[in-house]
């Protein structure tokens, strides 16, 4: 039977379970009150639960539904880093459940070593220390595929039509990704991801003008730069008029990325008094899941 991994970073269930998963997100570190507040009200603000659990646990029984028809001996899990089910206690339930092949699909089509290299290095060393003989295929750098693109060109196409038409001539597409510390060697490949990603996308959603900026940088000075906002600033001062974001990391929202690219850079663009609008994520929707399937069709059928 082939198990299909499909993992992110955190699900909690309850606002009661926020404080753990803010301990678990900073383990190492001192945790206090104000910090846990800070995180807390953070998912107050967002006003519904969390997005990231709720699309993610959809997005899997979409892709088991739909991979049934391609093969019956194929069930995909949820995993998480931060939050339960643990990628160990996944992988202890597959064993349990008699699969021979482990698939890993993460939510972000851009791989970088920090996000998903590091699930499947977790699948790798669990693996190993169970002396389970499974066949293991990772699936990455899914970032350019066809499938995926035609979504995030759909949600580019909506968001530039829905800004007012007098400025849609000289708007930007500002697509962006998490930064990243600096290192000499080590950026290289996640910048030349974002790159194709972004061309790929603008050239289908037929937009000209777009620009790749960065978010949640722990400072301005070591990191992948230039911040979205910073971006929104100096092209304003160039005189462009309106502004869509378009997040490309994961294809499902999280509290982070929802509020830096959505309330953060909107109120920016009001305070310029330019026009704004935050692409949709691909989400849970069925656009997305049949892309996903097909990337995954087509993964295992290789292997």
């Amino acid at each position: 039977m082939i198990g299909i991994i499909f993992y992110a970073y955190g699900a909690p269930k309850s606002k009661d379970d926020l404080p753990d998963f803010f301990a678990h997100l900073i383990q190492g570190k001192e945790v206090t009150i104000k910090m846990i507040g800070d995180f807390v009200k953070r998912y107050r603000e967002f006003g519904s639960n969390d997005p990231l659990g709720a699309h993610s646990e959809r997005i899997a029984q979409g892709l088991e539904k739909l991979l049934s028809n391609y093969s019956k001996d194929i069930k995909v899990y949820n995993a998480y880093k931060h939050t339960f089910p643990y990628l160990d206690e996944t992988l202890k339930r597959m064993i349990e459940d008699g699969v021979d092949t482990v698939v890993t699909f993460s939510v972000n089509p851009i791989f970088s070593l920090s996000g998903a290299g590091v699930y499947q290095k977790e699948v790798e060393d669990f693996l190993n220390r169970s002396g389970e003989n499974k066949k293991l295929i990772h699936i990455k750098k899914w970032n350019t595929h066809p499938a995926i693109i035609s979504v995030y060109a759909d949600r580019v196409r909506r968001a530039y039509k829905w800004l007012p038409a007098h400025v849609q001539d000289d708007a930007f597409v500002l697509f962006t990704v998490h930064s990243q510390p600096l290192y000499p060697e080590g950026n290289d490949d996640y910048i030349e991801q974002f790159q194709a990603m972004a061309q790929a996308v603008a050239r289908e959603a037929g937009v000209s003008n777009w620009m790749m900026s960065y978010r949640s940088a722990s400072s301005k000075v070591g990191w992948l730069g230039p911040d979205v906002k910073d971006t929104i600033r100096s092209l304003a001062a160039a005189g462009s008029r309106g502004f869509v974001t378009c997040e490309l990391l994961s294809i499902v929202t999280d509290m982070e990325s929802y509020f830096e690219i959505g309330r953060d850079t909107q109120l920016v663009s009001e305070e310029l008094k330019v026009e704004f609008v935050r692409s949709e994520f691909p989400g849970d929707s069925f656009d997305t899941v049949i892309a996903l399937a097909e990337i995954v069709k087509e993964q295992i059928t290789k292997c």
